[in-house]
């Protein structure tokens, strides 16, 4: 075989060996259904792994049905996309788009091919100590066309190492906690926040949603699920005072309503007062707990009309403690 057949030859090898190293790092499906091929885009934050179209978590289930919404609605795919990434922590892009730090990844295949071709073309023009007219043997010319091959695929998969560790904390970075507060919570499940909470346990900026969900919890009577969430809020130091306050006087209702414990109860809503003297929440529960709980109608007659007198009182508020008021005066049982 002549060098020049040698050398197509040698090109030919390398270039199967890079296509198929692209087929097989390829994760790209080949579908036509647009909720199913965005779907497999995305990695499922509370998976190991999969895509939101494979997982059978609940989260990422509500991400598919957000999916079907958006394409039903006709938004663009790449919309869609960036609303899940920016959306939930932990949503990875498992094909990256050829641009920025994921340029690497796409551009490794070609690199390494164009390293194997340097490489098997300076060997076959510098064959080693001898004459300026020797030629390597077949047996030569097989080694070092094995050796190319072997050359190709150590190059392709260290930029590929190198690639992935350089993109391995991106995700991260591109969405937080922040960005989740962002989102209408009103269209998240119950399961997938708790999933989010639990990723995010350590961010300050999930207390809005641990009350999201609490609030949820407790305005379906499940104090059970409310308390843990109104208790990390209550007990995190980085929460803010209206946060705190919050999650103080749901956690006195609690004990009182749930478990007839009027000094804890009483004992919670007056920290929140101690953040705020003039919580309105946290002063008509006060006065509700001392006539309902502890019988201290006169108190809670004293407290009532504290509220009554800050002229910020909302005014359904102000119709519902007028009310309160006078039945509490005049001796009448709490409601």
């Amino acid at each position: 075989m002549s060098e020049r057949a040698r050398n197509i030859a040698s090109v030919a090898v390398i270039a199967v060996l890079a296509v198929a190293l692209i087929l097989l790092t390829s994760t790209r499906p080949a579908t036509v259904d647009r909720v199913e091929q965005i779907g497999t885009r995305i990695k499922c934050p509370v998976c190991q792994g999969e895509s939101i179209a494979n997982s059978p978590s609940q989260m990422a289930e509500d991400m598919m049905d957000l999916v079907s919404e958006r394409v039903s609605a006709g938004v663009p795919d790449q919309q869609i996309i960036d609303e899940l990434l920016s959306s939930y922590t932990g949503a990875v892009l498992l094909d990256p788009p050829a641009s920025g730090n994921t340029l690497v990844l796409w551009l490794a295949p070609l690199v390494a091919l164009a390293l194997g071709i340097v490489v098997i073309l300076w060997w076959r023009r510098h064959p080693g100590p001898g004459s300026a007219d020797e030629r390597p043997s077949p047996g030569k010319s097989r080694t070092r066309l094995v050796i190319g091959g072997v050359v190709l695929v150590l190059a392709f998969a260290g930029i590929v190492v190198v690639a992935a560790n350089s993109l391995q904390d991106r995700p991260a970075a591109a969405a937080g906690a922040a960005d989740i507060d962002q989102q209408d919570l009103s269209e998240v499940s119950n399961e997938t926040l708790e999933a989010v909470i639990a990723a995010n346990a350590d961010d300050p900026q999930i207390n809005g949603m641990r009350l999201a969900l609490a609030e949820r919890y407790f305005d379906e009577s499940d104090y059970r699920s409310a308390f843990p969430h109104y208790l990390v809020v209550a007990e995190d130091r980085n929460s803010t005072d209206s946060e705190a306050i919050t999650a103080l006087v749901r956690l006195g209702w609690m004990a009182y309503d749930g478990n007839s414990e009027v000094d804890t109860a009483t004992r919670l809503i007056d920290e929140a007062l101690a953040i705020d003297p003039e919580s309105h929440v946290a002063l008509y529960v006060k006065a509700r707990v001392l006539w309902c709980g502890a019988g201290e109608a006169e108190q809670a007659v004293e407290t009532f009309q504290v509220l009554l007198a800050d002229p910020s009182l909302a005014a359904g508020t102000r119709t519902q403690v007028e009310a309160d008021l006078e039945l509490a005066s005049n001796g009448g049982e709490c409601p």
